[in-house]
């Protein structure tokens, strides 16, 4: 890890996620443009440079290794930032998760440091952060869904949807250090692109992770964008519902199991290390 503190500049951007699944989509777009430099923060810098083999040798690009509570580690790692992108966050509904709300307090924290260091108050600009967050919670995106089916989603993903409302009640409590912008999909799917869909009146049922990484780029680059503090993200094909049905009623259904069968979660994840085990020996025999 890096313990530089970069001079702040309109292309810096600070990445918190680029190893997930939409964090490594955003940083294949944005790296393209050659203007653009990267504080990237991991817990895992081998898990980074196994996606981007390369990347250790970008000089545009500062790798900031280690726990998201770590005060240092993030500090450095926003410092110089205008852009801040969060992709962060737990899918499934276990217990006990506190992954954005550990990141919006680190976050603020490391803000309130760096805003204290500046010379005069005039010179602090406040970074303008992207945080992957969810169409429930948006109620003009959810306005048109049946009581039903709306009660049925917020369950089946009660504990990170906790996780997420609480990092965005701090962090929209502290306009003076960061200006908060909520992107807003609906389900997350493993599927080609077809077409980045942005707006701030709806979210479609679903968005793949292609698109939902292109939305945050034009989030990031784009100046008509610079002022709204919710969006939705939305794949093209995602404009037929009926096509993302079976999939999302799937997702719900076991998350309600999760969230209403005591030891469900621990009896899934048990079963299915137990046949991972089986195959790798198998694959190995």
């Amino acid at each position: 890890m890096s313990n530089s503190v970069h001079k702040p500049t309109q292309h810096r951007v600070a990445l918190l996620g680029a190893t997930g699944n939409t964090g490594q989509l955003i940083l294949k777009s944005l790296i393209q443009t050659p203007e653009t430099q990267f504080n990237i923060y991991v817990r895992s810098r081998s898990k980074l440079e196994g996606l981007f083999p390369s990347i250790s040798l970008d000089k545009r690009v500062t790798i900031f290794e280690g726990s998201i509570k770590d005060e240092n580690v993030m500090t450095n790692c926003l410092a110089g930032a205008r852009i801040i992108i969060c992709t962060l966050g737990e899918n499934e509904n276990i217990p006990n998760v506190s992954i954005l709300r550990d990141c919006a307090e680190a976050i603020l924290t490391a803000l309130s440091s760096l805003r204290a260091k500046t010379p005069t108050p005039s010179e602090w600009t406040r970074p303008r952060l992207l945080l992957l967050s969810s169409a429930t919670w948006n109620r003009r995106f959810s306005a048109d869904r049946p009581a039903l089916l709306h009660w049925m989603i917020r369950n089946a993903f009660a504990r990170p949807y906790s996780d997420l409302v609480r990092a965005q009640e701090m962090l929209s409590s502290n306009p003076e250090l960061v200006h908060l912008l909520c992107v807003q999909p609906n389900a997350l799917v493993k599927e080609p692109a077809t077409g980045c869909v942005i707006s701030t009146e709806f979210a479609y049922m679903a968005v793949s992770y292609e698109d939902l990484a292109e939305g945050f780029v034009r989030l990031a680059t784009m100046a008509e964008y610079s002022n709204v503090s919710a969006i939705g993200v939305s794949s093209a094909r995602a404009a037929n519902p009926l096509l993302y049905a079976p999939f999302v009623l799937g997702k719900v259904f076991r998350g309600l199991l999760f969230q209403f069968v005591p030891g469900y979660w621990r009896a899934e994840y048990a079963i299915a290390r137990r046949v991972s085990g089986l195959w790798g020996k198998g694959k190995t025999a």
